[in-house]
């Protein structure tokens, strides 16, 4: 398990690709893009976001975002991955193969709207696909 390591990982390049992965995230569910529809699909109401924790929210976002970062660097670091194209390449790939998996697994189990499994498995697939372009510009 030598890619299970911190060692080579370039913290700078790990802030970037969080700050750039949050950014995609907050146009990706902005009121001009997908937001109005995911809510839809989803039941949520102003009623029901007006009582939302959303200090709770956001910190679990940012935590589940800053792991799935970290460990993207750690798989660059080990697989020996660097360069834009390849961190690029390996986000898609742990994108669709991990969060994207799951969206499908807990989404139909759940019996949410298929539209959601797609917007939300492709926000995190770009999102990933974005942290590691970020991260291979660091490598």
């Amino acid at each position: 398990m030598e890619w299970l390591t911190f060692d080579g990982v370039n913290w700078i390049g790990v802030l970037a690709a969080f700050v750039a992965s949050f950014a995609l995230g907050w146009v990706w569910y902005s009121p001009f893009a997908f937001f109005p529809v995911w809510a839809k699909l989803g039941g949520l109401t102003d009623e029901r976001m007006k009582q939302a924790n959303m200090g709770a929210v956001f910190g679990q976002m940012i935590v589940g975002n800053i792991l799935g970062v970290v460990v993207l660097a750690m798989l660059m670091v080990g697989l020996g991955a660097s360069g834009w194209l390849a961190g690029l390449v390996l986000g898609i790939v742990v994108g669709i193969a991990f969060r994207a998996g799951a969206h499908l697994v807990h989404n139909g189990f759940a019996l949410r709207d298929w539209r959601i499994t797609v917007i939300d498995s492709a926000h995190d697939t770009a999102s990933l696909a974005v942290a590691g372009l970020v991260l291979g510009l660091f490598m």
